[in-house]
């Protein structure tokens, strides 16, 4: 009884850390189309072509999901064998110093430390792989919930993060206001979250005694330990459907604010209210949906209907016309995201040791993210020929996630307690 509560206490603190983390990696979520398209934001000369600004686009887009990809798996396997504080700490701190850079980078039109700087940044961020690994060493509360939770946790900061974000860069608020504030209020904010981690945060042996020494290289080996990960077939066929579907998630996050700003000339701070709207329908489709309706549907119905209906939403979003349909498409996509999503990533955390749940978590992110870097920059030029087009070929790729795991769950189907897969 002491252990139970003793772990929804500890669950609660790396919630509220996983909040408060990813509240300060949204706050320039909007920010970038601006920096790029929008002339009153623009970071490159007003003399370079229209080509050249949705390129730098695309390669500035990519260079935080390509640094997540070289990261994750990296500090999700450290915090299996070192202990999830220390890490979750440690990047927090890297990643206040990276945000300072950025902000720099910013005020003084430095596009290539920009660069550099958000690919550092995606390096050290590992807050959503080592908090969903600690979610999966509570016992005492279900994954549904547990990996549920911390997945609407994420997706309430990028509702509040990004309106903060934009508030900061508005200059009628106060003059001394920027496109380079955020980044300044999230070093400060990030090295608050590391102090926080270290003094609050247990940290758990997740290791058993008898596991195998490793050297660092070999911890650090990203490509070895996938292979050694891919060896349990089931595992491998999950994250390549999960891969998939993520990867025309992160087409719409990427692109949904670039193609508005493109259709509609929007700014920062109306982008505000999509993302808001996307972001409270994501909440509430992580955070309730999945264990509301693992109850009365098996988890291959929920991922194939939801795969299905998040592909006819893209592709309604990319024929409108009417900025209320716009919304509502908005808020179905969150829905069946957030349900997808959580679905998707309690199935792999069953399919891996509890040993190994840290490196699991990382390289689902890896992989994800590594599609979403190739994504920015073909995206950025797929912008010089029609922003729609980004959309359809989201929607494609739910539609392919959905093929290959409806023609492939069964033969790696493995039976759960309750029956329901």
């Amino acid at each position: 009884m002491t252990q139970n509560t003793n772990e929804k206490s500890q669950f609660w603190v790396i919630l509220t850390i996983v909040f408060l983390g990813f509240l300060g990696i949204s706050m320039p979520y909007l920010i970038f189309p601006a920096l790029f398209l929008n002339p009153d934001y623009s970071i490159l000369p007003t003399d370079w072509s229209e080509a050249s600004h949705a390129i730098f686009l695309g390669i500035t887009l990519a260079a935080y999901p390509l640094g997540q990809f070289i990261g994750s798996p990296i500090l999700g396997a450290l915090s299996d064998d070192y202990g999830r504080k220390q890490v979750l700490a440690g990047s927090l701190l890297i990643s206040a110093i990276c945000n300072f850079f950025t902000g720099l980078a910013i005020d003084f039109h430095f596009l290539t430390l920009l660069i550099f700087s958000r690919f550092t940044a995606g390096i050290m961020e590992g807050n959503i792989a080592i908090g969903r690994a600690m979610a999966a060493d509570i016992k005492s509360i279900s994954k549904h919930k547990s990996i549920g939770k911390i997945n609407a946790s994420a997706s309430i900061a990028y509702l509040i993060g990004p309106l903060i974000g934009g508030l900061m860069t508005d200059k009628t608020l106060h003059p001394w206001l920027s496109a380079s504030t955020p980044f300044y209020f999230i070093c400060i904010f990030f090295f608050f979250l590391a102090a926080v981690s270290v003094l609050v945060l247990e940290n758990k042996n997740v290791k058993e005694a008898t596991s195998e020494i490793l050297t660092f290289w070999q911890r650090i080996n990203f490509i070895r330990r996938v292979f050694g990960l891919f060896s349990n077939k089931r595992l491998r066929f999950l994250m390549i459907a999960s891969t998939i579907f993520t990867l025309a998630v992160d087409i719409f996050y990427e692109f949904g604010p670039v193609y508005l700003t493109i259709k509609w000339d929007l700014n920062p701070s109306q982008l505000i209210i999509y993302n808001a709207v996307l972001c409270v329908t994501l909440a509430f489709g992580n955070a309730w949906l999945p264990t509301f309706s693992s109850k009365y549907f098996s988890k291959r119905s929920i991922l194939m209907f939801t795969t299905c209906s998040f592909a006819i939403f893209l592709i309604g979003t990319a024929l409108t016309d009417s900025s209320n349909l716009m919304l509502l498409l908005f808020a179905l996509s969150g829905l069946v995201i957030g349900l997808a999503v959580t679905v998707f990533t309690v199935k792999i955390s069953d399919s891996a040791s509890n040993t190994v749940q840290g490196e699991v978590m990382g390289v689902q992110i890896s992989l994800r993210v590594l599609g979403d870097a190739v994504i920015c920059l073909c995206g950025g030029a797929l912008l010089l020929i029609s922003p729609k087009i980004i959309l359809i070929m989201a929607a494609a790729m739910s539609v392919a996630s959905m093929t290959y795991y409806g023609l492939s769950s069964k033969k790696y189907s493995t039976t759960s307690i309750t029956g329901k897969n």
